[in-house]
């Protein structure tokens, strides 16, 4: 994504848990490997509501995700610790396999989790088509879902193709 976002964990019944300050850095640099994604995927050993909220982000109630979440203090995501190979949808019982994600021509992987539970708007282009191949429909398809990381998958969860590829 060409804005900048955090990373917003929310409770089971959507209240704010906190959030995590990527700092200079945009979504759309994200990539399998990227230390501040494993620090939120690290948080993700419970099933967590995820929302990567971008200061662009149409607001819901006045005030976009990304202004409101300044009420909390920042988290900091763990420098070390576990990292499943498997990112979990509990609301939708689908799952990706990082392992699969296709590279680009400089090696390297859109990380899934920002994509896929971004709230971005409709006209951002870095991951709409204008910079990727693939379905722009998976982009925000998990947002505000319980997202877990493990390195197996429970049984009735279904592969969801991740095929977005950074040009």
């Amino acid at each position: 994504m060409g804005q900048f976002c955090r990373a917003v964990l929310l409770d089971a019944g959507h209240k704010l848990i906190g959030y995590l300050e990527p700092g200079a850095q945009s979504v759309g640099r994200a990539w399998i490997g990227d230390d501040f994604v494993q620090g939120v995927e690290r948080l993700l050993a419970m099933p967590t509501r995820v929302v990567w909220a971008g200061r662009h982000a149409y607001p819901r109630i006045g005030e976009t995700l990304y202004e409101t979440v300044v009420s909390v203090a920042p988290l900091t995501g763990p420098r070390r610790g576990f990292i499943g190979r498997y990112m979990l949808n509990h609301d939708q019982y689908s799952y990706v396999d990082k392992a699969t994600v296709l590279e680009n021509e400089d090696r390297y992987r859109i990380h899934p989790l920002p994509v896929l539970t971004a709230e971005t708007p409709d006209d951002d282009r870095c991951l709409r088509g204008a910079h990727t191949t693939g379905d722009p429909a998976l982009i925000g398809s998990w947002a505000r879902n319980l997202i877990s990381t493990s390195d197996t998958v429970p049984a009735g969860f279904d592969l969801l193709k991740f095929d977005l590829v950074q040009t």
